[in-house]
């Protein structure tokens, strides 16, 4: 039996609207309870669980009641399932061997599902159980403990002699850096990497402006604030370009001298010409790319080092030398202070709704430097509770996701400054302290020991996220944030990075990254997963049950078989999740675990953390050191010592991707379906998922459809597009239909691919959603079948991709729309006229072209070439534009701009030589703007010498124009019912759109059709 995700009906468009709300101001709080790389949408979630259950046949409508999506914000409510469909629900098990942050088994849960959760590393295990496990067995019992226990930690953290005398309460942030030993003066100069403290825009202006500037006395450097805020009453008129901010009028010019005449402000801040005033906030004075540091004190150029602090202004051949800021560093970590320390800038108070920027004083550094005492005499007694533990070191090779090891900072001790290592290990043992006390207090209170223990372990999980997620703000690699004004995340992005301008959070401010802040969360967080797993309601909510197990996915044996996997596997090299989430785990086990001075002894969640041997429980480090080889990734890192790394990694990853596969389909049930999200970032990755899933695992595609899971994927209103976005694919145990020969199967998806194109676009498929809904239509045909062979012997995967199934696809998708078949030929209209219907306007990336160029047998570098493409400047990649008249604009209807933009592509109008018969559709199109008659004329003229490129041309401005004109022209109401537009309308909203384009082929057609043409 057919599932309703298998079928046409399924609303992927509407599922992708509300799947792109819940990434941005409508999330769920549960993620706010620590930082986890991936989440996806709740939404998506549950849509493709109902969808992978449901009989094809069911009515859409009543679908999208069930599971919410006519809310506006459906994963605030659970599911409603009608009592006719809940015997698809019921007793129905679902599997998720790669549960991460558990937005799949959640949703499962949700609609009654009995569910088996399963991750490998132990600090995504123990935060499943905190999203999963507790909510439902205690309730909202748990929040009142959590908060009353937080308040009580934070309480015994402001008593505390040795925290009171390291903060000041009043102050929220102290943002610091390092600071180098000059080598030419011999003064210590800070590395400041961003003087902004604030720059804060909205609708109507700047709202905050507030920078450092750094003065030397002659002793040392010192920051003096610069606070714009303070010296105007309103910075909403100011202009900021690069690092000038300027206003211009007398009444600013007035202000700015009295400022000065009151010593609000120094003369030397700020360049008076006429009745315009410049204020010029300093440039980074650390280049690290460049290895380079300016000294504050002398303006002299720091360069490189010897390891014997030697330095040189430039490398000296056959000489080992490194940026000397690297070298210091690396000398400070060792215990030598003599080449740099840390130093703090400014401090940040807190006033009302406002924010305070103060010079940090010699007091506030002589508190920081006196914490250091502390920390030592910790360490030398090898004091457990400090997170000694080594960083994942093979990643010096490369340092890609850790160039903070290049810096000395290769333990995780050393990612804190001493007083806040100070503070975060008296929080560990004051979440260790609760833990024993809430235990005591159940078994007082009649509760068996297993329930009390369980109900402590809850407790103390919940505190020790709060700790974690402060910990993520708190470190000496996050950075302030001039933009919200707040500190930023350690673990902002795929790896840690070096940041000069880093934040020592005092952990009961009121701001965003105290822990005070992070304990309420996990109170939203416990109320949202509470309502969701054990609200008593007409409905499945609270039927299912979950097992949360730590286990590897590529070698399962759970003893029993589901009627659906819904999966998230690793992308290749995403992200390190076991080296990254190291930063977590040496924490979490220390919170989680008991100390007897000498040594970590197990606790709580102890199979996470320690391992038995024998008789013994031994410690388990880091997980790189134990889980690193057994995760499904691409890390060449890991294979550090081998010659051939990126070999040995690839084929490493694409082995136990395999072996996931093959572990799930022995969990299927038969009539079971595996459904699997995918990054989709090059066609590789298709030959990887092919490889794992219909060569190994013996399973056939059915189904696949993009769904939006880090950001907005609609593709016919954007202005750029990736398609780095989850492709999700439904796979079904294959009947095993042997080989089949080449010829005949491409009569099969070359009749199939049109067919399956018509249906998708009848059901108002586009953009992504089309291509891919016509691809696996195309896959679900060639996975029947075990080998497709050929005079010259089987075909690789690869081969029946690029060769086939990307051709047979776009070709479908052009057929299914053109008037007349076969009128489009030429490569470069296929490719044209494919990516206006896929892509619209929007820019995409080297590799997500790559699809279109295999697909339609033509590669970038000829497209660009040849006037079809256009590389754009992008801050990150290499990015590419149709070479259209939407590059115009709104000018793309003025004669003398088109005129322009066919002379820059080489083509002149007068007298054209065009290369293709792209050249020859924008040369109609600049001919229509001239009037019928002109262009009656000029395409007689094109016809005696490119007959068949005219008729081409039209054949792609014919396709592309009636299909925008049939996504635009239908539109819905909020009651859902179809407005048709009219043509005014439909060019209106092309316009608004940017699809410039679009309108002059609509024009074209228009004016060939009614001239005789």
């Amino acid at each position: 039996m057919r599932r309703f995700i298998e079928s046409p009906e399924f609303p992927i468009a509407e599922i992708n609207k509300k799947s792109e709300k819940e990434k941005g101001p409508a999330r769920p709080p549960y993620w706010e309870m620590v930082f986890w790389w991936t989440r996806k949408p709740l939404i998506g979630a549950r849509a493709i669980i109902a969808g992978s259950l449901l009989p094809e046949d069911i009515d859409p409508k009543r679908f999208k009641i069930a599971i919410g999506l006519n809310e506006n914000t459906p994963h605030r409510v659970n599911p409603r399932i009608p009592p006719q469909w809940e015997e698809h629900f019921k007793g129905k098990k679902l599997l998720d061997p790669f549960a991460g942050f558990g937005s799949i088994p959640l949703e499962a849960l949700r609609l009654g599902l009995n569910v088996t959760a399963v991750e490998l590393l132990p600090v995504a295990y123990v935060f499943l159980k905190a999203i999963l496990e507790y909510p439902k067995k205690f309730g909202r019992a748990l929040a009142k403990d959590v908060e009353r226990w937080g308040h009580w930690i934070t309480e015994q953290l402001k008593n505390d002699p040795e925290i009171r005398e390291l903060y000041d309460e009043d102050v929220a942030v102290y943002i610091g850096t390092w600071e180098v030993k000059c080598p030419h003066c011999g003064r210590w100069t800070p590395a400041i990497g961003n003087y902004w403290l604030a720059r804060v825009k909205d609708s109507k202006g700047y709202k905050r402006l507030a920078y450092m500037v750094p003065e030397f006395d002659g002793e040392e450097v010192k920051v003096r604030v610069v606070d714009l805020n303070k010296i105007f009453i309103e910075v909403s008129k100011a202009k900021v370009k690069g690092n000038e901010i300027v206003f211009e009028g007398k009444g600013f010019v007035e202000k700015v001298k009295k400022a000065i005449a009151e010593g609000k402000l120094k003369a030397e801040d700020v360049k008076i010409e006429g009745e315009k005033v410049v204020f010029k906030v300093p440039e980074p004075n650390i280049e690290a790319r460049k290895s380079q540091l300016t000294c504050l004190a002398c303006d002299n150029v720091i360069k490189f080092a010897d390891e014997e602090g030697r330095h040189y202004l430039q490398k000296p051949k056959g000489k080992d030398v490194d940026f000397y800021v690297k070298f210091a560093l690396r000398r400070y970590h060792e215990g030598d202070e003599r080449f740099a320390r840390q130093r703090l800038l400014v401090k940040v108070k807190v006033k009302g709704r406002d924010l305070e920027f103060e010079p940090a004083t010699k007091e506030d550094n002589e508190r920081l430097w006196r914490a250091k005492e502390k920390v030592r005499e910790l360490i030398e007694k090898g004091d457990p509770d400090v997170p000694s533990e080594k960083v994942a070191y093979y990643q010096l090779q490369p340092p890609a996701n850790f160039p903070t090891l290049l810096y000395g900072m290769d333990t995780w001790s050393k990612y804190f400054n001493p007083r806040q290592l100070l503070t975060l290990i008296k929080i560990v043992r004051l979440i260790r302290e609760v833990g024993k006390r809430v235990e005591e207090e159940k078994l007082k209170e009649g509760w068996d020991e297993g329930k009390a223990f369980e109900y402590a372990e809850a407790v103390v999980t919940y505190l020790s996220m709060a700790l974690l997620r402060y910990i993520d703000f708190n470190s000496i690699v996050n950075h302030w944030t001039i933009s919200w004004l707040f500190p930023n995340q350690t673990l902002a992005s795929r790896g840690i990075a070096m940041n000069w301008n880093w934040c020592d959070v005092y952990f009961n401010a009121e701001m965003t990254g105290t822990l005070r802040r992070f304990l309420r969360a996990q109170l939203r967080a416990l109320d949202y997963l509470t309502t969701a797993l054990s609200l008593p309601q007409k409905s499945l909510v609270g039927e299912g049950s979950v097992k949360v197990l730590q286990g590897d996915a590529t070698s399962l044996n759970l003893g029993e078989k589901f009627d659906v996997i819904v999966t998230d596997p690793p992308y290749a090299d995403d992200v390190p999740y076991t080296e990254l989430s190291d930063f977590y785990y040496v924490w979490l086990k220390r919170a989680l675990s008991d100390s007897d001075g000498k040594k970590l002894i197990p606790r709580f969640h102890k199979t996470a953390f320690f391992k038995k041997i024998g008789a013994k429980w031994v410690e388990i480090k880091t997980q790189w050191q134990e889980f690193a080889k057994r995760e499904v990734s691409l890390n060449p890192g890991r294979f550090m010592n081998e010659k051939k790394r990126q070999e040995i990694a690839k084929k490493h990853f694409q082995d136990l991707f395999s072996q996931a596969f093959v572990a799930m389909r022995e969990h299927l049930k038969d009539d079971g379906l595996l459904v699997t999200y995918y990054a989709h970032t090059d066609p590789e990755s298709w030959v990887t998922l092919l490889e794992a899933g219909w060569k190994r695992a013996k399973l056939q595609i059915t189904r696949a459809l993009p769904l939006s899971t880090e950001s907005e994927t609609s593709i016919v209103k954007r202005g750029k597009l990736s398609l780095d976005t989850s492709i999700v694919v439904v796979w079904r145990k294959s009947l095993g239909k042997g080989k089949i020969d080449l010829q005949q199967l491409t009569e099969r998806i070359n009749e199939k691919a049109p067919r399956s194109a018509q249906l998708y676009i009848k059901h108002g498929y586009k953009g992504l959603d089309l291509l891919y809904g016509v691809m696996a239509s195309i896959l679900e045909e060639v996975t029947k079948y075990s080998e497709v062979t050929s005079p010259k012997g089987p075909l690789s995967t690869k081969e029946i991709l690029e060769r086939h199934v990307y051709p047979a696809t776009i070709k479908g998708i052009v057929e299914a729309m053109a008037e007349a078949k076969g009128e489009i030929r030429s490569s470069e209209a296929l490719f044209y006229s494919a990516y206006k219907v896929l892509f619209g306007n929007a820019s995409l990336g080297a590799n997500d072209i790559i699809l279109l160029n295999l697909a339609t047998f033509t590669d970038a570098k000829s497209l660009v070439r040849n006037g079809i493409l256009k590389q754009v400047s992008s801050s990150s990649k290499k990015e590419f534009k149709l070479y259209s008249p939407d590059l115009l604009g709104e000018k793309a209807f003025n004669v003398k701009e088109f005129q322009k933009f066919l002379k820059d592509k080489g083509l002149n109008p007068q007298d054209p030589n065009p290369k293709s018969a792209v050249d020859v559709l924008h040369l109609l199109e600049y001919y229509s703007l001239l009037g019928r008659d002109v262009l009656k004329e000029k395409v007689e003229v094109l016809r005696k010498r490119h007959a068949s490129w005219v008729d081409e041309a039209i054949a792609m401005a014919t396709l592309v124009s009636s299909y925008y004109k049939a996504v635009y022209g239908q539109m819905l109401s909020p009651l859902g019912e179809v407005i048709k537009a009219d043509e005014r309308m439909i060019e209106q909203d092309l316009r608004k759109d940017g699809h410039y384009e679009v309108v002059l082929m609509s024009r074209l057609v228009k004016a060939v059709r009614g001239g005789g043409i």
